[in-house]
């Protein structure tokens, strides 16, 4: 493998997506303005499925990191990170795709900011169509209300690089030097908001997270999630929790908790109403499952492992 010195390390999260993985690495290979810049690196979350084999056949530049489990998304990009000594360093989900290269666009946009540590590009669809990439910080009041409304009420431009509250996590471009006085990922976090309260850690410091629309990335949003929605939901909820519990303390996750179980509560109610009224059409059965789900889990004060967590996760 070629040891001459490069300028950004990619760093790809697989999880049993070994294809999307390599059409992951080959579309940043074919976007990069000069190819012998870019150090691949792959961290396998304990996929065994083969995966590991596949991706060394058909990627046979990259460097495979092999971890023995699922240490979730936090863990496995900090073992992809720890071998990081470029400048600059990618975080990529496996179900991305570049449109541009976006490597040296966002990397430029962090040189340009002295105080930028994180930086996201334009998040589109398969579609075209533009999926949110700035955020938002959580907020109680609007967890409890409306998170949709939250973002539609952040004015973010379309056209030109802006500090933004927080990013979602399918491709981060991380300024290696800044991000070492934050640390990485809080690995307490297994998926969902691990993206979140770095950006908080990282605006906490005086620091910038920036938002790049001149880069380009197509996300197709949640490929392993979405294979097992209902564990997906209740991991959402429970790194919610673990968010809130970090950062505002017993009573704003004993006030988030009662919210929640309230606003299920209702979920529930209602679409086992819509089940009899549509003479149990699926779409509604599938929903109700999900919330009933999570209601019950909420009943059993989120003891059960029914996410991805320790066994949940296969």
């Amino acid at each position: 493998m070629d040891q001459a010195p490069k300028k950004y390390a990619l760093v790809f999260i697989n999880w049993r997506t070994p294809e999307l993985t390599t059409t992951a690495v080959r579309s940043a290979q074919e976007k990069a303005r000069d190819l012998g810049e870019l150090r691949i690196i792959i961290v396998d979350n304990g996929s065994a499925d083969g995966s590991v084999d596949t991706m060394r056949e058909l990627l046979p530049e990259a460097e495979i990191v092999e971890l023995p489990e699922n240490r979730g998304f936090a863990g496995a990009v900090n073992a992809g990170l720890q071998r990081v000594e470029e400048p600059y360093a990618f975080v990529l989900n496996s179900d991305t795709e570049f449109r541009n290269d976006a490597v040296s666009l966002l990397a430029e946009a962090l040189a340009a900011d002295e105080k930028a540590v994180l930086a996201t590009p334009k998040l589109l669809r398969p579609d075209g169509s533009i999926q949110a990439a700035a955020v938002p910080e959580p907020g109680l009041l609007w967890e409890l209300t409306n998170r949709s409304l939250a973002r539609h009420l952040l004015r973010v431009s379309e056209t030109e690089t802006s500090v933004v509250p927080s990013i979602v996590g399918p491709c981060m471009a991380v300024d290696m030097e800044k991000i070492r006085s934050i640390g990485f990922l809080d690995e307490r976090f297994f998926f969902f908001f691990e993206e979140t309260d770095w950006c908080k850690r990282i605006r906490a410091a005086g620091l910038h997270v920036l938002h790049v629309p001149a880069a380009e990335v197509m996300h197709l949003q949640g490929e392993s999630a979405n294979r097992r929605p209902t564990r997906a939901r209740v991991q959402f909820y429970l790194a919610r929790y673990q968010y809130f519990r970090k950062h505002t303390g017993r009573c704003g996750v004993a006030a988030l908790f009662i919210g929640m179980w309230l606003r299920l509560t209702v979920e529930v109610i209602l679409h086992a109403l819509l089940v009899l009224l549509t003479a149990g059409r699926r779409r509604h059965r599938d929903k109700l499952a999900v919330y009933a789900t999570l209601w019950l889990w909420h009943l059993l004060l989120c003891r059960p492992h029914w996410g991805f967590e320790k066994g949940g996760n296969t």
